[in-house]
């Protein structure tokens, strides 16, 4: 971006883009077309319920995506990017209509008012009801947003992309740790977010 003015209503456009598309991505949930199932592995009960990660979860991942404005170069990129984005929410929401995958009832029963933390993920949870995990839209919106930021800045040195996927990989556990997704949700959201990124280079002509 040109200008701090720029990175501003950037800013603010994405934010307003962010709380749109969350309305898309709910509607699984709130009008299901199937009964959700499970992608329970043995694994996953195994990984401890940490809920300390919830802070990765949410506090890290925000800013995480909001920091790729600063990386695009004028509006132009910035709408072609907003659109791979969008391609993105809307693969997710048919992939959760066709496949919706919920957790367990037991991944959220702990007692909500217990820490600090406790308390922020119980209000997550209270917002996103689950049904529609499978990809994790999370992972696969921080892998997508990893891609853009190294490429944006791929003349800056190994250090951008070292720094992006150590955050993604904040994220990564952050989804496991606070039982918000399945093992397999995992992958699946790091598989779709780079998939999706590969259409950007063929829309988006410099």
């Amino acid at each position: 971006m040109s200008s701090v003015s720029d990175v501003l209503v950037a800013c603010v456009l994405a934010v307003l883009l962010i709380v749109g598309g969350y309305q898309v991505y709910f509607l699984p949930q709130r009008w299901p077309l199937r009964a959700p199932r499970r992608l329970l592995l043995a694994l996953d009960d195994k990984i401890p319920f940490w809920p300390q990660w919830v802070w990765a979860y949410s506090l890290l991942y925000y800013p995480f995506i909001l920091s790729i404005i600063p990386t695009i170069r004028d509006f132009r990129h910035y709408a072609y990017t907003a659109a791979n984005f969008a391609i993105l929410l809307l693969t997710q929401v048919v992939i959760a209509y066709a496949l919706p995958v919920k957790t367990p009832k037991r991944w959220r029963r702990y007692e909500r008012g217990q820490s600090l933390s406790t308390k922020f993920l119980g209000f997550v949870q209270s917002v996103d009801s689950g049904g529609n995990c499978f990809p994790s839209m999370h992972i696969a919106v921080a892998s997508l947003a990893a891609l853009h930021i190294a490429n944006n800045m791929s003349d800056y040195g190994p250090l951008i992309p070292v720094l992006v996927v150590l955050t993604v990989f904040l994220i990564f556990l952050s989804a496991l740790f606070t039982k918000q997704h399945y093992l397999l949700d995992v992958p699946a959201g790091l598989m779709l977010g780079i998939a999706i990124y590969s259409i950007h280079p063929l829309l988006y002509r410099v």
